[in-house]
């Protein structure tokens, strides 16, 4: 997972991000290194790997909230949601020797149980708050991605490329809406809580999908 969005004007940041950030790093860092991207990447084969395990976590965390009550803070029940991308980059990789014999969306039967429950404000706000600060570190996968395996420009890549999304303007939304209003200290602790278990479900579900194929031992100059 990358670091949050930046865009190129100064970016204040609120209590409620500032909370997130300082409350979830330990997190962050231990999910980009179990997802190992691109690195991890060295065959169409892993590359259907790697959009599996993604789709079946980001499905049920963005059903999720997508039913959250964003009445209050104003912000589209969709913001930033991307799972369609995930399955049109499956559906446009071939069977792939070596794949899953069940099909590229056989991971969405193995999701892990313990998905965050998004009941309140601050909770919703610190899932939606995982998985658009996920945005900007495609931009840099995807390149890479398509050199390695000889792929055209977005494609099998929209996800990482966030193919006919603006996530900057999405990440400024909801930027804005979250430092716009007041947040009580249980709230801040609600939100850090529910973006750790965010990045923990990830974590859990996209884990035993990967483990079916290891990252090849890279080569040592």
């Amino acid at each position: 997972m990358p670091n949050q969005l930046r865009s190129g004007a100064p970016d204040p940041v609120g209590p409620m991000l500032a909370a997130l950030r300082t409350g979830t790093r330990d997190h962050h860092l231990a999910l980009e290194r179990q997802l190992d991207l691109p690195g991890r990447i060295r065959s169409r084969a892993d590359l259907v790997c790697v959009l599996s395990a993604l789709l079946a976590s980001w499905q049920p965390l963005e059903r999720q909230l997508a039913a959250a009550d964003w009445a209050t803070l104003g912000i589209d029940a969709q913001l930033g949601a991307a799972s369609d991308l995930l399955r049109a980059d499956l559906e446009a990789l071939p069977a792939t020797e070596g794949g899953d014999p069940e099909g590229p969306f056989a991971g969405l039967g193995r999701q892990a149980s313990g998905s965050p429950r998004f009941d309140t404000a601050a909770a919703a706000v610190g899932g939606r708050y995982v998985l658009l600060g996920s945005a900007l570190g495609g931009r840099v996968i995807a390149p890479v991605v398509e050199k390695r395996l000889d792929l055209p420009a977005g494609t099998a890549t929209r996800f990482f490329r966030r193919t006919g999304m603006e996530p900057g303007r999405d990440w400024r939304t909801f930027r804005s809406a979250v430092a716009g209003r007041d947040w009580s200290p249980e709230g801040l602790e609600h939100a850090a809580s529910a973006a750790r278990e965010t990045f923990a479900f990830v974590g859990r579900t996209a884990g035993p999908i990967l483990a079916e194929r290891p990252p090849a031992r890279r080569r040592v100059a």
